[in-house]
C-alpha cells in the first residue's frame, strides 16, 4: 500500500489534467477487469464482471491547484485556484505547473494576512519579461505545489495530493481483492472532483450500480485546537454518516458498520457538514443511487501537505471488502 501511494502521489493532476494519472491508474486495474478505460470526462473506470449486486467503488484521482491567468510585462504570473487552495498556505512555496515549470509564489508587499486573496498573489517563473515567461507558460495552465511525500514515524505519510492518492490506493486494492472474490465490482478514479463532483455524476450514469462507496479523505480533529471533528489518526477509517454533499442512508451506513463489526476492524464516524465528495453527484445521478462512504482521517486537510495513518488506508480496504462479501452473501 505505501509503495502504491508513494506512486500515486508523484503524479501532478490538478482538475482537468487526470490525463496525467490515466495510464497509471489503468496500469493497476487493466489485468484484473474485464474492461478498463477513460471515459469522455476523463474519468478511470474498470468493471469485473461477477456475482452479487454491482458495487461501484469512487475515489476521486484529481487534486486542487492553481492555474496561470494572465502574465504582466514584468513576467509575474497571476494566478486563480483550481479547487479549495487557501492564499496563505502558498506564499513562499515552489510550485511546478504540469509542463514542468517551477517557480515561486510571491505575494504583493504590505498586504494584511486578513485581507490576503488569490489577486494579491503571483508566481516568479524566472524570466526576464513577459515574451519569455510566455514562451514558458500559456494561460490556462495549472501547477501544484511541490511537496514530496515523506514518512513520519512507522506508519505516517506526509505530503501532497495525499487527499485522494490515498483513496485510489485503498480503491485498487479493495476492487481487485473483490474482483478475485468473484463480485460484480467497478472501480471509478473520478474526474474534476476538486471543482464539483463532475466526472462522478456521469460516471454513475453509465454505470448505475447498485450501490456506490466513496473512498476519500475526511479531515482529522485530533491536533490542538483543531476544528471540531470527532476523528483520529491510527483509529480505523471513518464510516461517512453524512457530508455537504449527502445523508447516507440508514441501511447503508449500517451494512458497513455491520461488516466492521464482524470482520473485527475498529471504524469511527464522519459527520462533516461542508464537507465535499462525490456522494452527492452520484447519489442524484438516474434515478437515485444508494451511496456510501468509507474514508481515511488526514491531518491538515486542503493545506499543502498532509498526514495520514497507513493502518488507517490499510482497513479502509478490509472494510470495503467485506462490505462486498457480505452483500454477495446476503444476494
Amino acid at each position: 500500500m505505501k509503495e502504491l501511494i508513494l506512486e500515486l502521489a508523484s503524479y501532478a493532476a490538478p482538475s482537468g489534467t487526470e490525463s496525467n494519472i490515466q495510464e497509471a491508474l489503468l496500469k493497476h486495474v487493466r489485468d484484473v477487469a474485464d474492461e478498463a478505460f477513460v471515459d469522455t470526462l476523463g474519468n478511470v473506470i474498470a468493471t469485473k464482471h461477477g456475482h452479487g449486486p454491482h458495487v461501484v467503488l469512487a475515489a476521486h484521482a484529481d487534486e486542487a491547484g492553481i492555474m496561470a491567468i494572465h502574465i504582466d510585462e514584468s513576467g509575474y504570473i497571476r494566478i486563480i485556484s483550481v479547487g479549495d487552495v487557501k492564499p496563505a498556505s502558498l506564499i513562499g512555496r515552489h510550485v511546478q505547473f504540469t509542463q514542468g515549470i517551477t517557480g515561486v509564489v510571491g505575494v504583493e508587499d504590505k498586504v494584511k494576512l486578513q485581507d490576503l486573496a488569490m489577486d494579491h498573489l503571483y508566481v516568479d517563473i524566472g524570466a526576464a519579461d513577459e515574451s519569455e515567461a510566455n514562451a514558458k507558460v500559456r494561460i490556462g495552465d495549472e501547477a501544484v505545489v511541490l511537496e514530496p511525500v515523506v514518512q513520519l514515524g512507522d506508519t505516517r505519510l506526509a505530503g501532497r495530493a495525499l487527499d485522494n492518492r490515498v483513496g485510489c490506493a485503498i480503491a485498487i486494492e479493495a476492487f481487485k481483492r473483490a474482483a478475485a472474490d468473484g463480485a460484480h465490482v467497478s472501480v471509478v478514479f473520478t474526474a474534476q472532483q476538486a471543482v464539483g463532483a463532475r466526472g462522478a455524476k456521469t460516471a454513475a450514469f453509465r454505470l448505475h450500480p447498485d450501490l456506490a462507496l466513496i473512498v476519500d479523505a475526511v479531515p482529522a480533529g485530533d491536533m490542538p485546537s483543531a476544528p471540531r471533528m470527532e476523528l483520529k489518526l491510527g483509529k480505523g477509517p471513518a464510516v461517512k454518516i453524512m457530508d455537504g454533499t449527502a445523508v447516507v442512508p440508514l441501511d447503508v451506513k449500517n451494512h458497513l458498520i455491520d461488516s466492521a463489526a464482524q470482520a473485527g476492524i475498529d471504524v469511527q464516524y464522519e459527520v462533516w457538514p461542508r464537507g465535499l465528495s462525490d456522494a452527492g453527484a452520484i447519489q442524484l445521478s438516474t434515478d437515485g443511487i444508494p451511496v456510501g462512504g468509507v474514508s481515511y482521517p488526514a491531518r491538515y486537510l486542503g493545506g499543502p501537505s498532509t498526514v495520514v495513518d497507513l493502518n488507517d488506508a490499510s482497513d479502509c480496504a478490509n472494510l470495503i471488502v467485506a462490505a462486498i462479501r457480505n452483500k454477495m452473501a446476503a444476494q
